[in-house]
Order: C-alpha cells, then structure tokens, then sequence
C-alpha cells in the first residue's frame, strides 16, 4: 500500500504543479482554450487529491478491523494493537480532512473565477474580476495542508504495515508452536 500510495501521491503532485503553472501564467491574451485547460486539469487533480485521502482512510478502516478481528483471542496482542489502530487514525483523518476541505473550497472558488472570466463576448478580463486572489490563497493552503497531510499518511500507512507484518510474524510462531 505504501508504494502505491507514494505513486498516486507523485502523480497528484505533478498534476497540482502543472495546474499551477497553467494559472500563475495565465495572461490577458491567452484564450479561453488555456484557461479551460487549467480548470480541467485543476478539476482532475482535485479529485485524485480527495481520492487519495478517502483511499487512505478506507484502508486505515478496513485493516483496522482485520486488525481487531485477528487480536480478537489474544489479550496481549489486543492490548496493544487495538488502541495502535485507533491512533493510528486519529493522527490521519484530522489531516485528512482538512486537506480534503480545502482542496474542495479552492476548487469552487477557481470554478468562480472561471465563471466571472468567461464572457459572452469571447474577452478575458483576468485581473478585472475580483476575487481571483481568493481562489489563490486557498490554492496556497490546499498545497501546504496536503503536503503536510500526505506526509502523515505515508508514516501511518507504514506504521500501520509494520503493525500488520508483527501481528502475523507473532500470530505464525503462535499457530507454529501449537
């Protein structure tokens, strides 16, 4: 899970970078092809941002229960495993969470953005349209709060990894020695 969750991270990462250097350059001449360009591909990788989290929390869920159900006859394992899986989860979905929030506002206000931009008329009045540095200040935090929670959630996916690897190594000595 850890590799496939760095991948997806790498991939998201690169569509949020090309994202922005789409928007940071967008001009007063450039047509509206660049900037549906730039909402789509923000669109995209918004969506895989979520996705990405709500993958991590459904994993931490479900092994969560195997977890619960594999400790289940043995007190010592239960004991410690059971609140590991707790904290475990309580150290990624605030995170979580909130770069999810995020992504979703920054997401609606570029959708904004791009509905003022657009005219009728076939013109661009980029820097006419107020509001567009709010779209970017959320942008600014969806990156620096997804940055910080993708960093938290490949720990916890390898903490959780680590926990799972021990389990069945004391679980195969347990049923071995029986």
């Amino acid at each position: 899970m850890h590799f496939v969750l760095f991948s997806f991270i790498v991939i998201d990462c690169v569509l949020i970078a090309f994202t922005s250097y789409l928007g940071i350059t967008l001009g007063f001449t450039d047509g509206t092809e660049r900037m549906t360009r730039h909402l789509l591909i923000g669109l995209f990788s918004a969506m895989l941002t979520c996705f990405i989290h709500v993958l991590v929390m459904f994993y931490l869920i479900g092994t969560g229960k195997d977890i619960r159900d594999a400790v289940e006859d043995h007190d010592e394992l239960k004991e410690r495993f059971v609140p590991l899986t707790r904290q475990l989860k309580r150290r990624a979905f605030p995170v979580a969470t909130l770069g999810i929030s995020l992504v979703i506002i920054a997401a609606l206000m570029g959708g904004e953005v791009h509905s003022r931009i657009i005219r009728p008329s076939g013109e661009l009045p980029f820097r006419a349209v107020t509001g567009w540095w709010v779209h970017l200040v959320f942008v600014v935090a969806a990156v620096a709060s997804n940055v910080c929670a993708f960093c938290v959630e490949l720990r916890v996916v390898k903490d959780n990894r680590r926990a799972i690897d021990e389990i069945n190594r004391v679980l195969d000595a347990t049923d071995g020695s029986s």
